[in-house]
């Protein structure tokens, strides 16, 4: 239990590192675009509002966001009778409030948690997952999500893919409108070019890597930690084996969310495939689950 409480307010201190973070790299940006633009204190604000616009927008509705994005719709009991009492025997034996259940309309096999609190948390599974797996291993997969939310994974995860987004579609902004044309007019010295064009390609990029890294960290906590709800950590070995072998991308996946998901689709051959991935290998997950008694 204090494992999990330590968790937990890990998490939370980084979703509120992550908002300040954005808050003053676009403050600094909004500082320094409006001195050489010539917007003054009017410019500088407007970026500050934003920012706050940003991580409102992050905090209170990414996981409507992402759901929507991700083409997941909710579905009831009747609809789905086996997952629901997949997923109510593990919050009952797990001390955990029933989630909103979501599926997605894919072939794949994947699922993803979202929500920024217990009581505004989510499960999404695709067809294909509840199709072609055991129901031991779906509640194997389902248990994994389950754990995310537990541990208020789903939180940061869910605030991160909109904060990249955000930092990718503004870097996209500034080159593609004339804000970068003026600010190379008025700069005779090029040294503001260099930082708008260091903040254009390293934000982004940086965004990106803090994304793998905090996904893969809590993947094998979130394997661990599934392992023990579901007590059958077999069952999600053997879950990760098929969807290690399906090749297809979800229709609606994106860099923004990948990390999300149970797994990355692909096998993550090559040195790159395993560089840029968003999970850790699938073997040594298994290696993990094949560990415990």
């Amino acid at each position: 239990m204090n494992s999990i409480s330590a968790q937990i307010r890990e998490n939370n201190i980084k979703v509120y590192l992550f908002m300040t973070a954005l808050t003053v790299v676009i403050g600094v940006l909004g500082s320094l675009l409006s001195s050489f633009v010539g917007w003054g204190m009017t410019g500088t604000s407007g970026f500050i509002i934003l920012s706050g616009i940003i991580n409102f927008i992050a905090y209170f509705f990414s996981d409507k966001i992402i759901l929507r994005s991700s083409g997941a719709r909710p579905v009831n009991r009747e609809q789905v009778p086996e997952l629901y009492e997949i997923i109510e025997k593990l919050c009952v034996r797990n001390d955990l409030p029933f989630p909103k259940v979501y599926l997605m309309d894919e072939r794949t096999m994947n699922a993803f948690a979202t929500g920024r609190n217990y009581e505004h948390s989510a499960v999404a599974v695709t067809k294909g997952l509840l199709e072609k797996l055991t129901k031991d291993e779906v509640e194997g997969v389902v248990a994994h999500e389950l754990a995310h939310i537990k541990n208020y994974d789903m939180r940061i995860m869910a605030v991160v893919s909109i904060l990249v987004g955000f930092i990718s579609l503004i870097a996209d902004i500034y080159w593609t409108s004339s804000v970068a044309g003026k600010v190379q007019e008025k700069d005779s010295s090029g040294l503001m070019a260099w930082i708008g064009m260091s903040l254009a390609v390293f934000a982004p990029l940086t965004a990106f890597f803090i994304q793998l890294a905090i996904s893969r960290k809590r993947e094998y906590v979130a394997d661990s930690a599934g392992a023990l709800m579901s007590g059958n950590p077999k069952a999600l070995a053997s879950a990760l084996r098929k969807i290690s072998l399906d090749m297809k991308f979800p229709k609606h996946l994106s860099s923004a969310t990948a990390h999300l998901y149970f797994s990355s689709p692909g096998r993550g051959e090559t040195v790159i495939d395993r560089l840029f991935s968003t999970h850790p290998p699938i073997e040594e997950r298994i290696e993990l689950l094949e560990g415990i008694n």
